[in-house]
């Protein structure tokens, strides 16, 4: 049997590893060209779909585990 509660929670440290991530980048915008700020602004946004994936799939996982439980 899948253990959906400890898959979520991967995916919940996914989650909070990839806003680390987030961060570092958008410190990194400040002080940047225009074409380097343009570069950063892209993986942000990229970065983003990661992380709000990461967080629906960690909801849906709980919601299978209080499902199966």
């Amino acid at each position: 049997m899948m253990n959906y509660l400890e898959w979520s929670e991967e995916y919940t440290q996914n989650a909070e590893e990839l806003a680390k991530v987030i961060e570092r980048l958008k410190a990194k915008r400040k002080g940047c060209s225009k074409a380097a700020k343009k570069e950063l602004e892209a993986r942000i946004a990229q970065y983003r779909v990661y992380h709000g994936e990461c967080v629906r799939i960690a909801a849906l996982l709980r919601e299978r585990h209080r499902g199966a439980a």
